[in-house]
This record gives C-alpha cells, structure tokens and sequence, in this order.
C-alpha cells in the first residue's frame, strides 16, 4: 500500500468513525456558502425527516459560522487562506466545526467573548443579545459578537473553541459548536 492509500484509508476511517457529513479545506467564497446551505436545505447531508427543528438550528449555526470565516478571517499572509469547515454528527447531537486564521491580537477578545456567553444560562444569553441589539453597537465588520451569542442561543450548548499559534503574530481559531438532535 502506498501513502496515498495510506492517507485515503485513514481519512476515510477518521471520516467514518467521526461521523463527518461534509468537510471542506479551502477558501470560502459566496458560491461555496450557497452550496452548503442548499445541501443542508435539500437534506442531502442525511437529516432524518423528524430532525426539521434540529435541522433548522444546524442551518443557522452554519450560516452564523460561514459567515464569521468572511467576515474575520483577514490574515493577509500568503499561504494562510483556507479555512476549514465541518458538519458531522455523533450519536446525540451534530455539530459545526469552523476554523481560519486570525491575528493573535483578535485572541484574547475572542476567548473573552466566549468565555462570557459559555458562563451565561439560556436567559442571560438572550438578555445580552437583546441589549446588544437595542444598543446598536455592531462593528465596522458588520458585527458585535452578535454571531458568537446566536450560536449559543440556538445551540443551547457550551461553545468549544481553541486558538492554534502558527506564526508570531497570527493563529488557527477553531470552533465547534454542537446541536442536540431534537427529535
């Protein structure tokens, strides 16, 4: 066997025994965007027809998460585009894996956004947002976190996320974020 196979017959093991529904490496235009959420839209990635409202929330935590690679992944370094992108399932719940470089001066407000909406209840979460939104405080990137707290909103679940150095100056950022299965 050469390390193609290799490669194959290990990626499609980890694919498997993950539960991967969709994967993609590279970088994420509009017409990527469109193809996903047609797929999720026209079930072709396996949703059971008693999922519609785990279905919907999986929806909109990949457009949430499509939409923070755009809008924030503006490391300019060549060679460090792709974003990575996963939707899988695991025996209760799916989950939307994001990942693109940022630079490490976005990290620590990151992890501070995240830690905050993770330490809140479901109520508190929906409170903050509701300020946020009568504030009207959205960055010049066209949010204010907004994203982050919708994701946990529609989740109900703690977000993971890690930073990954690569460079002095820049990092993989990684989030999942699961979805119980309602059913």
């Amino acid at each position: 066997m050469n390390n193609d196979s290799e490669f194959i017959e290990h990626a499609y093991s980890l694919m498997s025994d993950q539960q991967i529904l969709l994967a993609y490496l590279g970088d994420v235009t509009p017409e990527l965007i469109n193809a996903i959420l047609k797929g999720v839209k026209n079930d072709s990635v396996g949703f059971q027809k008693e999922e519609l409202l785990t279905k919907k929330k999986v929806y909109n935590i990949i457009v949430e998460s499509l939409e923070n690679i755009t809008r924030h992944s503006e490391v300019e370094e060549k060679g460090l585009q792709p974003s990575l992108f996963l939707l899988g399932k695991n025996d209760k719940n799916y989950f939307v894996v994001s990942g693109n470089y940022i630079y490490n001066n976005q990290v620590d407000n990151l992890k501070q956004m995240i830690d905050q909406v993770n330490a809140l209840d479901k109520e508190n979460i929906k409170k903050v947002y509701r300020d946020i939104l009568a504030e009207g405080k959205i960055s010049v990137k066209g949010g204010a976190g907004l994203g982050i707290i919708d994701m946990a909103i529609k989740s109900g679940n703690k977000l993971e996320y890690t930073f990954i150095p690569v460079q002095d100056k820049i990092s993989f950022y990684i989030l999942k974020t699961q979805v119980s299965s309602v059913v």
